[in-house]
């Protein structure tokens, strides 16, 4: 018979290894590896949020040059003050750190690799290729021309609709709406400071560009529809059906929200800063 000592020992190391206790870290399975920003910035372009955000930059000059314009009585250093504020604060590359930032904070490995999957569609690269044509001039000018041709006729109303449900899911419109109406609030706060002293809550510049807001989304909507309408024209509507339905994934509306909430949040903290902006303008 084997000493008691021994039997205790063999059936503490059995206990032991099978619920983990006391193991070996480096026979632990290892976690996740969590992605590395260059890995969040593919997938940043991939989504087609990478191209939302190139536009803020362009925002932000037309933004100051409605400024210049307005009689509001702005000096050159005042306009050029806020414009290199807005660009170090709110622009494209700044926009992209922070929802990296964010990305690496609030999702998961997991929630990576599912994203990952659901960007590997084929017919979604095919569509980005087509939409980076709308970049030639030529190009514009000619869905300016099909949209025209569509109006005068009688469009199918299931195609329509169709595409309709593609720009939804894709959210890029979404985004593009937050983008200019964050901007233009964040122009409604700095100039109410600037030259009355008041500071707008959140919830009083919602109220004011209620109707702003509506007009850019309506406009937004409608480009991205009749864009879509011309690149996609010879792609048959069951490719496009398989495109939105291989896009209605848990993981990519996360993404696509998380990126919505940063560039939100990315504002509202610039508005936090407006008194001392307006300090160092020399007001």
């Amino acid at each position: 018979m084997r000493p008691i000592v021994t039997r205790f020992a063999l059936l503490l190391g059995v206990l032991l290894s099978s619920v983990g206790v006391g193991a070996d870290p480096a026979l632990q399975a290892p976690s996740p590896q969590q992605p590395s920003p260059q890995a969040w910035e593919r997938l940043i372009v991939t989504s087609g949020v990478g191209q939302v955000l190139e536009q803020t930059n362009n925002l932000i000059e037309q933004e100051i040059t409605n400024l210049e314009k307005a009689p509001l009585g702005f000096s050159a250093q005042q306009l050029e003050t806020m414009r290199n504020q807005l660009r170090q604060q709110l622009g494209s590359e700044q926009l992209k750190r922070n929802i990296i930032a964010r990305l690496e904070e609030d999702f998961s490995s997991q929630q990576f690799g599912e994203l990952q999957s659901v960007l590997a569609s084929h017919q979604l690269h095919q569509l980005q290729q087509l939409q980076q044509q709308l970049n030639d001039a030529d190009v514009r000018r000619a869905v300016r021309a099909y949209r025209l041709k569509v109006m005068d006729g009688s469009p199918n109303q299931q195609r329509l609709q169709l595409l309709s449900s593609l720009d939804q899911q894709l959210q890029q419109s979404a985004l593009e709406t937050e983008l200019k109406v964050e901007l233009r609030k964040q122009l409604l706060a700095t100039v109410s400071h600037v030259k009355a002293s008041e500071t707008f809550s959140e919830s009083m510049l919602e109220n004011q560009l209620q109707q702003y807001r509506s007009t850019v989304e309506g406009e937004i909507s409608e480009n991205a529809l009749f864009a879509y309408l011309y690149l996609l024209k010879r792609t048959p509507s069951s490719t496009v059906r398989e495109l939105v339905v291989s896009l209605d994934q848990p993981a990519f509306d996360a993404f696509m929200a998380l990126c919505l909430q940063s560039v939100q949040d990315s504002f509202r903290d610039a508005r936090a800063q407006i008194e001392d902006d307006v300090q160092l303008a020399g007001n």
